[in-house]
């Protein structure tokens, strides 16, 4: 039967994406030119340093070692070797590397980030270069495959920036973010199994679509910003409370809208914490394109899931069997992944 089918590919689903959900697959690069010296400071998430060894735990002595070949620097063509390089554990358990470079008077400025061939394939860096002066010499997102930037100093510096925030690449960023964000996508197909008209569908999504926007950009401006490791488990929370309402009551859409505005603020924070990973902002840059551009991904990537999902739940919403037997099996395996999520996120291994 379809419906077993359906059912399969959902305990499939949770089980393979249990350990993977809400990864971005991000890091970040800042270069700051300053007093004729060059400061570089990275930061990559646990599971990028872990990719990065082979899954191999790095000694202290192999981290440093491995924050100074994370950069290859050429001033004028001319390759510079970093005078200090240095790695600590951040409180959330992120790896940053410090390079110190000296900086002579050059007329352009070669960097490689080393380190994102040895990451897996999507991974990206945002990567910043400034100025003395506070202005953004280069920003762009790199990969793999274009991991190389160079900066002409001579204009850029006397206060001409380098195009910077690419639309497009903050785009797909935002599309990819939501396709892989596997609990953010099964929050959004639980609250709604039990609609039953096309205005009920359109009301959920909509009040998803402007909480999460709201507090995507709250947070991204730096108005309100809530830490992850207060997030994540919030957001796995409601995940577990939508699957377990769904089996012990049945609300008005009215109720559920509110419900989905409430708790799509707690996944807009969420979103942003992408935003925040790939340092937007925190260098006084404009956020503006990196916000609409993002946010619009993410809307991008809702509407093609949900033109994949909704016509499935609209198939089998009247039949009894699913309604009766079905929809239960499917909110309970909600409430499960939920309940499995928040305990990973509160108590990681």
């Amino acid at each position: 039967m379809l419906i077993g089918r359906l059912l399969a590919a959902a305990l499939l689903l949770v089980g393979t994406f249990a350990s993977q959900a809400h990864d971005p697959g991000l890091s970040s690069a800042k270069l700051v030119l300053q007093d004729g010296l060059l400061r570089a400071t990275l930061i990559f998430a646990p599971a990028d340093v872990e990719a990065i060894s082979s899954g191999e735990k790095m000694s202290d002595a192999q981290l440093q070692s491995l924050a100074a070949q994370s950069l290859e620097i050429r001033f004028d063509g001319e390759k510079a070797a970093p005078t200090e390089a240095h790695a600590r554990l951040l409180e959330n358990k992120d790896v940053e590397f410090q390079l110190l470079f000296r900086a002579p008077s050059a007329a352009s400025l070669g960097i490689r980030s080393t380190l994102l061939d040895r990451l897996p394939f999507g991974h990206r860096q945002y990567f910043a270069v400034v100025g003395a002066n506070g202005v953004t010499l280069a920003e762009k997102l790199l990969n793999g495959a274009n991991h190389d930037v160079e900066v002409r100093l001579g204009e850029s510096v006397a206060g001409t920036p380098s195009p910077s925030h690419p639309f497009s690449e903050f785009l797909g960023m935002g599309v990819k973010h939501i396709l892989t964000g596997y609990d953010h996508l099964l929050f959004l197909f639980a609250v709604l199994i039990g609609c039953k008209r096309i205005s009920s569908i359109v009301k959920i999504i909509t009040a998803f679509t402007i909480a999460h926007s709201i507090s995507l950009a709250l947070s991204t401006l730096g108005l309100v910003v809530i830490p992850s490791r207060v997030i994540e488990p919030m957001i796995a929370a409601t995940i577990a409370y939508v699957g377990v309402e769904n089996l012990l009551c049945r609300q008005a859409v009215s109720h559920r809208a509110i419900l989905t505005f409430g708790f799509g603020l707690v996944h807009g924070f969420g979103f942003a914490g992408a935003l925040h990973d790939m340092g937007v902002g925190s260098n006084g840059s404009a956020v503006a394109v990196p916000l609409l551009a993002f946010n619009s991904g993410v809307e991008i990537g809702q509407m093609m899931v949900a033109a994949v999902i909704l016509p499935l739940l609209w198939r089998f919403k009247d039949k009894p069997q699913f309604t009766l037997r079905w929809a239960p099996v499917f909110s309970a395996l909600v409430a499960l992944a939920g309940a499995f999520w928040f305990v990973q996120r509160v108590w990681p291994g």
